[in-house]
C-alpha cells in the first residue's frame, strides 16, 4: 500500500471520527441532563433544596448548551421555585426573572405569569416597594396583551385585586380606573364598584397637578351614582364636596353625572354620552367613560 493510500484511509478514518464524535457529544449532553434533572427531583422530593438548586442548575446549563430551550424554560423555573424554597430569594428572583423574559419573547402570557406570581410574592414580602410596582407593571402589561380567552377570567380578577391590595401609589390610580370602567361595562358591578371604591381610596397620594388627578375625580362620581343605583352606603356628601371643589378639572361625562348627583339635574341626555361600545372594543378610555356613565345617568332617571 503507498503512502497515498495511507494518507487516504487515515483521512477518511479522522472524518468518520470527527462524525461519530459530533453525534456522541450531544447524546452525551442529552444523558448528562436527564441525570442532573433526576438527581434534582430526587434531592426535591426528599426536601434536600440546597441539592435540588445545584442540579436543577446544572440541568438548566446543560439544556441550554443542547439548545433545548424549551425544556431550560420549565426547569428554570423548577430551580427559582426551589430556590425560593430554599430561602434564597435573590437566586429566585434572578430565575424567575429569565423564564419571564424568554416566555414575553414568545408572546407566551401563561408562561410569563406563571413565573411573575411568585416573584411579586417575594417582593411584597421583602418590602421593596419599587420594584414591586415596576413588576406589576410588567404583569398587567402581561395581561393586557395576553389574547382573549389565554388567561382565566378568575385568575384575571384575582391577579388586578393583588394589584389593588399592594400598590398604593399614583400610578395605580389610572389603572385601577381602567379596570373599573371595563368591569361595570360588562356588566360586573360589584368588582366594577370596589375598584371604584379602591381608586377613590387613593386621593391622598395622587397631586392636584397630574393628570391621575382628573381619573381620581371621576371614580369618586362614578362611586356615588353605583352606590345611589345598587342601594348601598358611601360617602356621598363628603366625596361629592371634595369633588365640587374641583368641577373644573372634570371630564364630560363625568361633569353630567356629577351635576345629576349634586343639583338633581342635568342638560345632559344619556343617549349623547353612550357610544354602544362594548367590553371587547379596543377603544380609548374617554369612550368606555362616557358609555358606563350614560349608564348611570340613564339608571339615575328612571
Amino acid at each position: 500500500m503507498g503512502t497515498k493510500d495511507v494518507s487516504g484511509n487515515a483521512s477518511r478514518l479522522d472524518r468518520w471520527l470527527g462524525e461519530y464524535l459530533d453525534q456522541l457529544l450531544p447524546w452525551k449532553r442529552r444523558v448528562e441532563a436527564v441525570y442532573y434533572e433526576k438527581r434534582a427531583e430526587s434531592a426535591e422530593n426528599s426536601r434536600d433544596y440546597e441539592t435540588a438548586q445545584q442540579y436543577y442548575d446544572r440541568a438548566v446549563s446543560v439544556r441550554g448548551r443542547l439548545g433545548d430551550s424549551e425544556r431550560a424554560v420549565e426547569l428554570g423555573l423548577r430551580l427559582a421555585e426551589v430556590a425560593q424554597k430554599n430561602d434564597n430569594p435573590e437566586v429566585a428572583k434572578r430565575h424567575y426573572e429569565r423564564v419571564v423574559e424568554l416566555h414575553a419573547r414568545r408572546e407566551n402570557a401563561e408562561g410569563a405569569l406563571d413565573a411573575l406570581e411568585p416573584m411579586l410574592d417575594i417582593l411584597d414580602a421583602e418590602q421593596q416597594d419599587d420594584e414591586l410596582a415596576q413588576w406589576w407593571g410588567h404583569a398587567l402589561m402581561v395581561l393586557g396583551k395576553a389574547d382573549p380567552g389565554e388567561i382565566s377570567n378568575e385568575r384575571r380578577e384575582r391577579l388586578i385585586q393583588q394589584y389593588a391590595d399592594q400598590i398604593y401609589n399614583e400610578d395605580s390610580v389610572g389603572r385601577l380606573y381602567g379596570f373599573a370602567l371595563n368591569r361595570l361595562l360588562a356588566g360586573e358591578d360589584d368588582s366594577g364598584a370596589d375598584l371604584l371604591e379602591a381608586t377613590w381610596d387613593r386621593k391622598d397620594v395622587v397631586r392636584e397637578q397630574v393628570g391621575q388627578f382628573r381619573v381620581l375625580l371621576a371614580a369618586g362620581v362614578g362611586l356615588v351614582a353605583h352606590a345611589e343605583i345598587a342601594g348601598e352606603d358611601v360617602d356621598r356628601e363628603e366625596i361629592l364636596e371634595f369633588v365640587a371643589d374641583h368641577r373644573g378639572k372634570l371630564s364630560a361625562a363625568a361633569e353630567a353625572l356629577f351635576e345629576q348627583l349634586h343639583e338633581g339635574e342635568t342638560d345632559t341626555d344619556p343617549a349623547d354620552l353612550k357610544s354602544g361600545v362594548g367590553p371587547d372594543d379596543e377603544v380609548e378610555l374617554r369612550e368606555i367613560e362616557a358609555q358606563v356613565f350614560g349608564e348611570f345617568l340613564e339608571a339615575l332617571d328612571d
